[in-house]
């Protein structure tokens, strides 16, 4: 799973899913975009990718020259979903997820989950992030 530096994506992944992912055979990392090149991302099978929406609809800050090193990858065949929260009260709510489902897909990337925006405080939502979650990891699973 990528998120941002800022960690309020972070904070949408509830340890109850990381704990459910533990007890797959799945191998699972926790990364920060600022840490990882997109290149990186065809080395897994399953990829979260968690960003926050900031001004009028744009990507955090952070994630800006990640997703831009997402045009020059290849991870065809690779599966993904995307996370994030954002604020309704903003005609472009959570569209940082749609702009990254967008970059994955025209990658070759299969989005195999309506990505998942958390309006306002996250706290409030973790046990709907957490469902969320484990749909996509039972579904990954049999695939």
């Amino acid at each position: 799973m990528f998120t941002e530096l800022q960690q309020e994506a972070q904070k949408c992944w509830p340890k109850r899913s990381t704990k459910r992912v533990k007890n797959t055979k799945l191998n699972v990392e926790l990364v920060n975009v600022t840490n990882i090149s997109p290149s990186n991302l065809t080395d897994y099978d399953l990829i979260f990718l968690g960003c926050s929406t900031w001004g009028e609809g744009e990507l955090q800050d952070d994630f800006i020259p990640f997703e831009e090193g997402m045009k020059e990858i290849d991870p065809t065949g690779k599966q993904a979903a995307c996370f994030g929260p954002g604020d309704s009260s903003f005609t472009l709510f959570c569209e940082a997820v749609a702009i990254l489902e967008k970059r994955l897909e025209s990658c070759g990337t299969k989005i195999i989950a309506e990505g998942l925006k958390i309006d306002g405080i996250i706290d409030s939502q973790l046990d709907e992030a957490g469902k969320w979650a484990e749909r996509i990891l039972k579904t990954s699973s049999q695939n």
